[in-house]
């Protein structure tokens, strides 16, 4: 039975995923349609593997295999992916916003040439302080090599690197939106893009540039029509090809490596957040058999107070991912010195219930439509990442974009709600 129900999600699902592609060819600017493609892929196709591989075993994972057998966590799930289109529906931009002076932000984006080459330098520059410089000769250094628990310093100034190379992609994307030759401007930052990718060592980065690269050139008119549907199915090639490159040279897994079913198990962990979802469903359902959470809030507890130092606050709560792997594994909280990755969907349900799975979707819109309201190329291009990535991660993964997201929107806005004001003194003056 269940199998027909995922099937029907998949089918409407991908109608929305057809209709989004229609809009954005022709033109609607509105965030929220490439936050959905990310979500079909995160979200979405795993719903076509179930149907046509089946479920992973999750051997590694008990958790996921527990939701995943449970026929009520997956009716569930089905039901949660296929409302979420139709509440992001009422955040496109309607016609009277759609008609933003495009062309106006593209100039005003210019302005800032000299700030954005700067940002896109920035990750090459930090090398100068890194505790061994001689670790970034070696790509991906930080995934072979448990520098998190022998190198306390060398961590925490990665995590330096990482927000740098993520702000410096967002940068090249805004140099090649607001060139007058975007295609020679992508020619030109391509090297320091690829420098910020090799630094960064995970695959995330790489994504991200891509992601960004073309929603500059749409955003500047060089992708339309038909070189959308091109331009995006080479971008996904070309991300899938490097992630079976980096999995079978970075990770050491692949087809003679790894069985068949732990090669497929592997994608699903890496690839998809069903899984994630599915848990915390699970953990709703049943509570006495799983609990992430020792309390409600508990993780949004951490995200508030993230910069206060554990010295002066021992007891201050796990990031969410702790709380996470150990109910996935059937452990008690601690940290484990790494974490599944997460999405805000299972977040906001261990920490709101029901409520807060619905709400989940409801503050991608909101985020996404704050966004659109700026007007502003880079907070655009901004906005499109942060929400994109709090589908796949938790928020203390990225709180540097996001704190650069918001204090950027909160400038705009403050200049957008003086100009009124200015207008007025200089009309009665």
């Amino acid at each position: 039975m269940i199998q027909y129900v995922q099937f029907a999600t998949l089918l409407w699902l991908t109608c929305a995923l057809m209709i989004s592609l229609r809009r954005i060819i022709s033109g609607d600017r509105s965030t929220i349609l490439l936050v959905f493609l990310v979500f079909y892929v995160f979200f979405v196709l795993p719903l076509l593997c179930d149907l046509i591989w089946g479920s992973p075993s999750y051997l590694e994972e008990p958790g996921f295999a527990y939701a995943e057998r449970d026929p009520a966590v997956g009716a569930i799930y089905c039901l949660f992916v296929a409302v979420v289109p139709i509440i992001w529906s009422r955040f496109l931009k309607t016609g009277k916003t759609q008609a933003v002076q495009s062309a106006e932000a593209l100039r005003k984006v210019r302005k800032l040439r000299l700030p954005l080459v700067i940002v896109l330098l920035l990750p090459l520059a930090l090398i100068w302080w890194a505790p061994s410089p001689e670790l970034y000769l070696k790509y991906g250094f930080v995934v072979t090599e448990n520098v998190g628990k022998t190198a306390t310093d060398i961590s925490q100034f990665h995590s330096y690197i990482m927000a740098a190379t993520f702000v410096a992609t967002i940068a090249g994307a805004g140099l090649v939106a607001g060139a007058r030759r975007p295609w020679r401007c992508l020619t030109l930052i391509a090297p320091f893009v690829a420098a910020a990718v090799w630094l960064n060592g995970k695959r995330a980065v790489l994504a991200v540039a891509v992601v960004m690269i073309m929603a500059s050139l749409w955003l500047a008119g060089r992708l339309r029509g038909r070189r959308v549907l091109i331009a995006a199915a080479a971008s996904v090639l070309f991300v899938a090809c490097f992630s079976y490159w980096y999995q079978l040279y970075v990770r050491d897994i692949g087809p003679l490596t790894s069985a068949k079913g732990d090669l497929y198990e592997n994608l699903r962990v890496d690839y998809s957040r069903d899984s994630r979802v599915k848990m915390a469903i699970f953990a709703e359902l049943h509570p006495s058999s799983m609990s992430i959470l020792e309390f409600r809030g508990q993780s949004l507890l951490f995200d508030a107070t993230a910069y206060i130092p554990r010295t002066v606050w021992p007891d201050k709560p796990l990031t969410y991912a702790c709380y996470f792997t150990s109910a996935m594994i059937g452990s008690s909280p601690q940290d484990w010195g790494w974490g599944m990755t997460t999405s805000v969907f299972d977040e906001a349900t261990a920490n709101g219930s029901w409520l807060g799975l619905v709400a989940a979707a409801f503050l991608i819109g909101f985020v996404c439509q704050i966004g659109d309201s700026c007007a502003d190329v880079i907070v655009f291009l901004l906005t499109a990442i942060v929400a994109s990535l709090l589908l796949s991660v938790e928020l203390v993964a990225f709180a540097p974009l996001f704190v650069l997201w918001l204090a950027l929107v909160l400038k705009k806005k403050v200049r957008l709600a003086q100009a009124p004001r200015i207008c007025k003194i200089a009309i009665f003056s």
